[in-house]
């Protein structure tokens, strides 16, 4: 979905799992890797990145000021009425699928637990994002908070869950700021994101 906006274009783009095969959660059953879930979207909705930190098994992939309250804070719209759909299992991993709001939106987001002593998130679906500049050194600015140095080679780059605003300077033609939802979703053409801008495989590329 893309919203032309003042100032601004506006893309949104979610990503989804790929189905498994396994069973499904039936009245308790991964009772533990709910309880984890549950706290990682109530800290998301309450705007409390610090907290919801805490139950993700690997942060390598994030930038350590995007795991701040003050920068989550920035965020144009976080998950909001969160609820799990389903949880699965499938070769000793298991999968939570949890439905939300994001703005107006409905939104799907697609966790695999870790495994441990502890339940932890390993991820989700769509991270990390591959971030490139097409044109040489440039820079991508997250809600006016964060900076991301990017260049020709793939740089990867995880976001919580939300809807932030975003722009590229540096080689090439400046870009936006518009609207992008993590995790991100390859749109049905590349008319649904700003001119200079792109996404396959992964990747989504600026000064194009």
């Amino acid at each position: 979905m893309w919203r032309t906006m003042t100032g601004a274009a506006t893309v949104s783009l979610i990503v989804g799992l790929a189905a498994c095969s396994g069973g499904t959660d039936a009245g308790g059953e991964f009772s533990a890797e709910r309880k984890t879930v549950e706290a990682f979207m109530d800290a998301l909705q309450n705007g409390d990145a610090q907290q919801a930190s805490t139950y993700l098994a690997d942060r390598s992939s994030f930038p350590a000021d995007a795991l701040t309250d003050d920068f989550y804070s920035s965020a144009l719209e976080r998950p909001q009425d969160a609820r799990i759909a389903v949880a699965t299992e499938s070769q000793g991993t298991v999968y939570v699928q949890v439905d939300y709001r994001l703005g107006s939106d409905d939104r799907e987001l697609d966790l695999v637990m870790a495994s441990g002593d502890r339940s932890l998130i390993e991820g989700w679906s769509g991270t990390p994002t591959i971030l490139r500049s097409a044109a040489g050194d440039g820079r991508v600015t997250v809600s006016d908070a964060l900076e991301i140095e990017v260049g020709t080679a793939a740089s990867y780059t995880s976001l919580l869950p939300g809807r932030y605003s975003v722009s590229y300077t540096g080689a090439g033609d400046a870009v936006g700021p518009f609207e992008l939802d993590f995790p991100v979703k390859a749109p049905e053409s590349d008319s649904q994101l700003p001119t200079g801008v792109s996404f396959a495989g992964g990747a989504l590329e600026f000064a194009g």
